[in-house]
């Protein structure tokens, strides 16, 4: 695909980037001038799961959840057409700020698991919960992106045995045992938990069989030896997500009740919390720093 080219009456403006199955583009509805997202596939053994994201995706509406807009095959070649998301990802947040304010953390929380609630009573798994997967905008308005290895009750079996699916650092232990079900995406909750509210990730390790022993062990270093200030009800609900045994963790609603009940602390937007870093603004206009968030 090249930057013009029309899709479905969209046209392609900007190359976003690339994933495992194709690359993804910012476009433009030529009529309604509506903006998307398309994402277009290249690897044709993929076409399968290309097919069943786009299912899974269409199967959903909800405001904390990029909306599919069309699936089409263009000259061949499979396109899925979505909502376009604006803001940065937490991904890029912490990478930038390292820990993240605690009120806005639970205010971020709050919204994907609202996210992973509706998605666990259609009975589908995300299986990829990572900050590179949440777009947050100016108003603190999470949306959950990339359904690319979701899996649902019709997802046919893409993957041979032994085969493991998903990102290490966030995959819950039954995971690398070829096992997955809705409370792996519950121990995804806790590392994103953790990651936002410290900067580190609980289980880490210089190769990959490294960071699966350590998430094999269930073995963290306790979020406030690392940031003090943490609450005690945010260390006991990552306690709760992160237990080895799926049926001694915190289901997605339970964790929602939770944080739909906090303690009486303030909550503020991104843009109020950012305009207070002047350390790393220097009165830096917001509209800029956020541009440069998302460069």
């Amino acid at each position: 695909m090249q930057l013009g080219q029309h899709i479905r009456g969209y046209v392609l403006t900007q190359w976003l980037g690339s994933g495992g199955m194709g690359e993804v583009y910012q476009a433009q509805h030529q009529s309604s001038r509506r903006p998307a997202a398309v994402k277009v596939l290249y690897r044709a053994d993929q076409a399968a799961r290309f097919r069943n994201e786009a299912y899974i995706q269409a199967s959903i509406q909800h405001p904390h959840i990029a909306a599919l807009y069309e699936y089409t095959v263009e000259n061949g070649i499979p396109c899925i057409i979505m909502e376009y998301v604006e803001g940065i990802t937490l991904e890029k947040l912490i990478k930038r700020q390292g820990r993240l304010p605690e009120s806005f953390v639970w205010k971020i929380m709050e919204q994907i698991t609202l996210a992973m609630v509706h998605l666990h009573e259609k009975d589908i798994i995300h299986r990829d919960l990572k900050p590179g997967n949440v777009k947050v905008n100016r108003e603190s308005f999470a949306k959950l992106l990339d359904f690319g290895i979701a899996k649902s009750v019709y997802t046919p079996k893409f993957t041979q045995e032994g085969y493991i699916v998903g990102t290490s650092h966030y995959m819950a232990p039954e995971q690398f045992q070829s096992k997955v079900g809705i409370q792996s995406d519950c121990w995804s909750l806790g590392v994103l938990f953790y990651e936002m509210l410290t900067g580190y990730l609980p289980f880490d390790g210089r190769s990959e069989t490294e960071v699966r022993v350590k998430i094999e062990k269930g073995q963290y270093t306790a979020p406030d030896l690392l940031v003090p200030q943490i609450s005690k009800r945010s260390k006991r609900l990552i306690n709760k997500l992160l237990k080895n045994n799926m049926s001694h963790r915190m289901t997605a609603a339970e964790l929602l009740h939770e944080l739909q009940n906090p303690d009486k602390v303030g909550v503020f937007s991104i843009s109020e919390w950012v305009e207070n870093l002047t350390d790393l603004v220097e009165k830096m206009p917001i509209k800029r720093w956020l541009k440069q968030i998302n460069d």
